[in-house]
């Protein structure tokens, strides 16, 4: 993930899931702060959803220094806040332990401005994990909430669902926790870092918060919306109608684009994009019931399914990751789309106009080609690498940038260039 600091220094920060979160200037990166160090091992990256997977700079960093982040660690590191509480299953039906801790921490840097972080940490939560996969993914603060706005300075977490061992069909829901308000996974969560009245005392749950005030005492007030699989991507439109963008990592056939509305529900594990899912039989959709506006879900404004050509091995065309709406200047005909692609073997870009994405519709979706030189190319044939795993960011002018997990490199979107073939 890239992004940068919103203090005017036109500096961005990218992390690498092993533990470093770089510092980007004049094109050269260097280390800002050695996570694994400053946390004294504790991280884990045991497979390739775990390890430092995202971080977010406060509204007012440059005066107040404040970011966060969220790693995955031992479970011996300390104690949860969100212990899982149901029975845990692998493939085989075996009751097993829990797989590990996300931790998501505060860290005070004493210069906001110096390229080295010198500074303190604290810890904010800890959420158990029952399986490896399905971890807390994005973490954001809305760019469009002004000072006084009741959203100004809140932080969203996405969590998903916590995955599963291959119980009782692969990557379903098995401990239902999507529709479970009882617990963070599934969820998109909205909290106040700066404030105390969480149960740890960590943090505060604002009172704002679409369940703050449910009569159920098993309900957590830091619930945002839920009813999610895996939404470990999310970003805001900073123009137009400021809108807020869930991309959905689907289960076996549909890759979703939701609107982030308050205390929606995005129906996962009961609907997978505008259809029911059968929860034991994950190859089976059926259409929706003539009785389903009862439920009341909130159902994506874009999809895609998971057209994977006869043949074809490997993780294709079934992953999505979110991206932006773009508001740069550089590249005009791109204004007021929002960019994402799939992180699959097929590395395919995807643009919508983001005026065309409205509650209770289907928006249609294009295709975005890349030129390498002078020639087009696939993100895949660029990178050159079989699969994409690719994730986005944003600089302080709006401009797009593309990173991928399988080569570490960044880059930046640009204009495709005039090629004069008349000889």
């Amino acid at each position: 993930f890239l992004t940068h600091a919103g203090d005017g220094s036109g500096r961005l920060f990218v992390n690498d899931m092993r533990g470093n979160l770089y510092i980007i200037v004049n094109g050269t990166a260097t280390v800002y702060l050695n996570l694994r160090k400053a946390i004294c091992g504790d991280l884990t990256y045991e497979t390739v959803q775990q390890g430092f997977a995202y971080f977010a700079f406060h509204r007012d960093f440059a005066t107040n220094g404040l970011f966060y982040t969220v790693t995955s660690e031992l479970k011996t590191s300390g104690i949860p806040d969100f212990p899982v509480t149901k029975p845990i299953f692998d493939a085989k039906k075996n009751m097993i332990a829990s797989s590990h801790h996300d931790v998501i921490r505060e860290w005070h840097s004493l210069d906001p401005a110096s390229n080295t972080f010198v500074g303190t940490s604290r810890e904010i939560l800890r959420l158990e994990e029952p399986y490896p996969d399905h971890n807390v993914g994005q973490l954001g603060f809305n760019p469009n909430a002004k000072p006084g706005d009741n959203d100004y300075g809140l932080l969203y977490i996405a969590v998903a669902d916590g995955g599963s061992d291959g119980f009782p069909v692969s990557d379903t829901d098995p401990l239902d926790t999507g529709q479970d308000l009882g617990t963070p996974l599934g969820k998109i969560l909205r909290i106040d870092p700066l404030g105390n009245n969480s149960k740890n005392g960590q943090y505060g749950i604002p009172r704002n918060n679409p369940f703050a005030s449910d009569d159920n005492p098993r309900t957590l007030g830091e619930i945002w919306a839920y009813g999610l699989r895996n939404p470990h991507r999310f970003s805001w439109d900073t123009g137009g109608e400021s809108k807020m963008l869930i991309a959905d990592t689907g289960q076996a056939f549909i890759e979703e684009v939701n609107l982030g509305i308050e205390g929606a529900n995005y129906g996962w594990d009961q609907r997978e994009g505008t259809w029911v899912i059968e929860e034991d039989n994950e190859n089976v959709l059926f259409p929706l019931p003539k009785n389903d506006s009862a439920y009341g879900y909130t159902y994506p404004v874009a999809q895609y399914d998971h057209d994977i050509p006869p043949g074809t091995k490997g993780f294709y065309g079934i992953a999505i990751a979110g991206g932006y709406v773009y508001r740069g200047t550089a590249i005009p005909e791109l204004i007021g789309q929002y960019i994402f692609a799939d992180f699959g073997h097929d590395g395919r870009f995807f643009i919508v106009p983001v005026d065309e994405l409205i509650n209770g519709q289907q928006a249609t979706l294009k295709e975005l080609k890349f030129f390498d030189g002078d020639r087009e190319a696939s993100f895949l044939e660029i990178i050159g690498k079989k699969r994409s795993d690719v994730r986005f960011g944003v600089d302080e002018e709006g401009e797009i940038y593309v990173t991928s997990k399988q080569d570490g490199k960044v880059r930046r979107l640009i204009p495709t260039p005039y090629f004069d073939n008349s000889g």
